[in-house]
């Protein structure tokens, strides 16, 4: 039935882009928005500018459209998928507040329980200047096996997923997508589903990520890696189709998934650390070149304190980000807005 219903989603999605005018198909590349300044690569001191943003992952909780699940919590059981729904509004308010934009990372089931609920969230997003991409689990949208299929198959059912997306939020191109990072061909399968532009790096079975992946500049892989070898990976192809965007200039090969450690500290370390982590980019970044930094939360992730639900969020961009654009050092973009800088800067 789901099969059924892809195909018929798309059949209407057609139908619309042959009775609508473009201009009626909310995107977050063509909207305005607050962030959508004209990017600098050094300010007018003539210091290097750092792009920031946030991203954030909508994880596969349920059965996906593919038929797997994942064995966590539903977001088919509509509290659930409501909870998630205002933690992420919450976040992406307090992020606007401070004139930022974030890049918001979907797939199945949370797609599609929009769609069938008639939840707009992610049209809303779109409609206020928030990058809408994807995230891709690829065992609970291709099997446990899924390194061993082609290419052709990653592709289809990648395509498929970003079908939902954009039925569930009217846009039309999806550039970015983090996930599916120890498949070999990872970078083929995203350039023949219409993708060009990946970050958030992570090993799913060791929770970390290599140190030859971290930095502030952005480059076109030569291929991708199976999670041993990252010779392809960390070489630069002028002609690569897809654009990396390193996370900034980490210190710890488990800096991605810290923030969930209590051992660590909790919140206020991770924040702590993130910092520090901010101040060390700023310190790597060249003038005359593009420079990223970011970090990565999920829904419902630094609730904290009952009273002030995601208030070490509003502190860090308060205390930390804020006065950094301020004076021109940072400056907000979302992941696709940072690598077309890049794009526009390579040589």
């Amino acid at each position: 039935m789901k099969r059924i219903f892809f195909f018929l989603s798309l059949i209407v999605l057609a139908a619309l882009a042959c009775s609508l005018p473009a201009t009626e198909i909310p995107s977050a590349e063509t909207l305005p928005t607050e962030a959508a300044t004209q990017p600098e690569v050094q300010n007018e001191a003539g210091e290097a500018v750092l792009y920031f943003t946030i991203g954030m992952h909508i994880e596969p909780m349920g059965e996906t459209a593919q038929g797997y699940g994942s064995g966590k919590a539903d977001y088919h059981t509509p509290q659930f998928f409501d909870k998630h729904v205002q933690d992420i509004l919450k976040v992406t308010q307090i992020v606007e507040a401070h004139g930022g934009r974030m890049t918001i990372q979907a797939q199945s089931p949370f797609s599609t329980v929009a769609i069938e609920s008639g939840n707009t969230i992610l049209a809303d997003l779109a409609a206020s200047g928030h990058e809408i991409a994807l995230h891709f689990h690829e065992d609970t949208h291709l099997g446990k096996n899924s390194a061993s299929l082609s290419i052709q198959q990653w592709c289809d059912v990648m395509k498929e997923e970003m079908a939902y997306i954009t039925q569930a939020s009217g846009v039309m191109d999806i550039h970015y997508w983090s996930g599916g990072n120890l498949y070999a061909n990872l970078f083929e399968a995203a350039e023949c589903a219409g993708l060009d532009v990946n970050s958030d790096w992570k090993n799913p079975q060791m929770q970390t990520t290599d140190l030859s992946l971290v930095g502030v500049n952005p480059w076109r892989p030569a291929g991708g890696t199976d999670g041993s070898d990252f010779t392809l990976f960390t070489q630069n192809d002028p002609n690569g189709a897809i654009i990396f965007l390193p996370e900034g200039q980490y210190d710890k090969t488990d800096f991605a998934a810290s923030r969930r450690s209590d051992e660590a500290g909790g919140d206020e370390a991770y924040f702590e650390y993130l910092k520090e982590s901010l101040y060390a980019s700023l310190a790597a970044a060249q003038p005359g070149q593009v420079n990223v930094f970011h970090f990565t939360v999920h829904p419902g992730e630094f609730r904290g304190d009952k009273q002030d639900p995601f208030g070490v969020i509003e502190k860090f961009l308060t205390e930390v980000v804020d006065p950094l654009v301020a004076s021109g050092d940072v400056q907000w973009m979302t992941f696709s807005e940072m690598a077309d800088a890049y794009a526009a800067t390579e040589p």
